[in-house]
């Protein structure tokens, strides 16, 4: 068989090396079915372990959010959600959805089956509706005042890190009146696998190419 030609034998190493890193996708979803009393202030806490992930470098998180009145409904507006990992990083999910500058009372629909992500279109905080669950797919809040106009904490935070670890969903409902149950909330993770021997053995492979090829033009 006729040698590849060096450049393509080059190529042929780097993609070997860098395919190994292509981004996989890890969805979690817990069931959790507890009611969330009313001045739940320091927040429920809700901790998931992951252990056996195989995304080493995060590159987005997506939540799914499951929190809907009971009874006699639920109040948006009265509710904050946040994710936290390790005790570290935090993300904003829900904060008093509909307060703002001069408007001290939030949005009074019942609850949320919604899909959380940096790159939907329309704000949680912002979107208006009198009834009823919402659904769809959002923007996490991400401000740490609801009359806040930045957002800094949005899932965007999570990224670079590892996906195992102590993941929490913290819910609070911070005034009286209408009963929030959380039913289930999800992770999806999307990331690349580090993993050491894949790494070192496509170094190897670009290194044992590199010197055949100094051969070549020195012999």
């Amino acid at each position: 068989m006729k040698n590849l030609p060096a450049h393509l034998l080059l190529a042929t190493a780097a993609l070997a090396f860098t395919s190994a890193s292509a981004d996989i996708v890890e969805t979690r979803t817990f069931v959790v079915g507890t009611d969330i009393a009313d001045i739940q202030d320091p927040p429920a806490s809700f901790l998931q372990t992951i252990t056996d992930s195989n995304i080493g470098y995060i590159t987005k998180v997506v939540v799914g959010l499951n929190l809907v009145g009971r009874g006699d409904g639920g109040f948006a507006g009265e509710m904050f959600v946040s994710l936290n990992k390790d005790l570290s990083i935090t993300s904003i999910l829900a904060n008093r959805v509909g307060v703002g500058p001069g408007v001290p009372i939030g949005q009074s629909y019942d609850g949320w089956r919604v899909t959380l992500d940096d790159d939907a279109s329309t704000d949680l905080h912002l979107w208006t509706q009198d009834t009823g669950v919402l659904t769809g797919t959002f923007q996490p809040d991400g401000r740490e005042l609801p009359t806040d106009s930045l957002r800094p904490e949005l899932l965007e935070l999570f990224d670079g890190g590892a996906a195992n670890g102590n993941w929490r969903l913290n819910v609070g409902d911070l005034e009286q009146g209408g009963t929030m149950s959380l039913e289930s909330w999800s992770l999806t993770i999307t990331g690349t696998v580090p993993e050491a021997s894949t790494y070192a053995a496509g170094a190897g492979l670009i290194g044992v190419v590199g010197a055949f090829c100094l051969r070549r033009r020195l012999g």
